[in-house]
């Protein structure tokens, strides 16, 4: 018998050992208690669970009659996978003739003898030094700091419009003045080279 949350079961059919107690605690949720069988298969290291009522029962219908569960195997699960078939009990089980898997045994308490031995038995870790240097600063594409007065700024990646705007009409007047700077360049020379003209 296997109690499971305060009920009786009867592992009914293990095959290629998919029982295991501790994935099943795992994976195991009260919304299974209503069911007549529980059904669990493996895939993938995954353990899944599927409730089924026994056939006359009263809320039972095709996908959750037990006599469709070779039909489930066979469509919902891993080829040749491990599985097995938990049936509930009618009989509620005695208290202490068995334990319920649902609750985790908690580690016995170690003696103070052991305690002391293991204290003893371990040794204390060394001590590095590490040489760490100065706090660097990060430096943006620019080349001034991205830290100002002690915040930290992110470094800006993008201009905004407005600034590349801006920056357009400088290039643009810079070129401007200097096309007038050669053409007043070019006017000069043509009237050095030709003084008849003036």
């Amino acid at each position: 018998m296997i109690v499971i949350g305060g009920k009786g079961y009867e592992l009914m059919l293990d095959h290629k050992d998919g029982w295991n107690p501790e994935a099943f605690r795992g994976r195991y949720s009260e919304v299974l208690d209503r069911y007549d069988y529980i059904i669990g298969d493996w895939g993938y290291s995954q353990l899944r669970l599927k409730g089924f009522f026994r056939d006359n029962h009263p809320k039972v219908n095709r996908d959750t009659a037990i006599s469709g569960m070779v039909d489930y195997i066979n469509e919902y699960c891993n080829f040749g996978c491990a599985y097995f078939v938990l049936h509930k009990l009618k009989e509620m089980p005695k208290e202490g003739d068995f334990k319920d898997i649902l609750i985790k045994e908690a580690p016995e308490p170690a003696s103070a003898d052991s305690q002391a031995e293991q204290t003893e038995q371990a040794e204390p870790a060394p001590q590095v030094r590490v040489h760490r240097e100065g706090p660097k600063k990060d430096r943006n594409k620019d080349g001034g700091s991205s830290k100002e007065h002690g915040k930290d700024r992110p470094v800006r990646e993008h201009q905004s419009r407005n600034h590349r705007n801006k920056d357009a009409q400088g290039k643009k007047h810079h070129k401007d003045s200097q096309s007038r700077q050669h053409n007043q360049n070019q006017q000069q020379n043509k009237n050095q080279s030709n003084p008849s003209a003036n």
